[in-house]
């Protein structure tokens, strides 16, 4: 998909997400060769959870955007909402 509106979920919407969680991770493995206290190492781990549960709420959020892009009776809020919900308890 390339299109960049709102509405839209990109391609390189999800690739940045996921560069920035690789990214956190590299740091993460700095931080246990340097043998940092498990506290530092546990609060990075969390933002690239954090993180990777973004990247998985874009994907769905295309996913799902893919398969109703075409129906007019689409609640956009109650599908983003429901999301957030699929998110939180998992």
């Amino acid at each position: 998909m390339t299109t960049t509106t709102d509405s839209y979920v990109t391609s390189k919407q999800i690739t940045t997400r996921l560069k920035r969680s690789a990214g956190q991770l590299d740091g993460v493995l700095r931080m246990m060769a340097e043998d940092r206290p498990c506290e530092d190492v546990l609060v990075q781990l969390a933002a690239v959870k954090s993180s990777v549960d973004k990247a998985m709420k874009l994907v769905i959020a295309r996913n799902i955007t893919n398969c109703v892009d075409d129906q007019a009776n689409v609640d956009a809020e109650k599908l983003t909402h429901s999301l957030d919900l699929l998110l939180k308890t998992k």
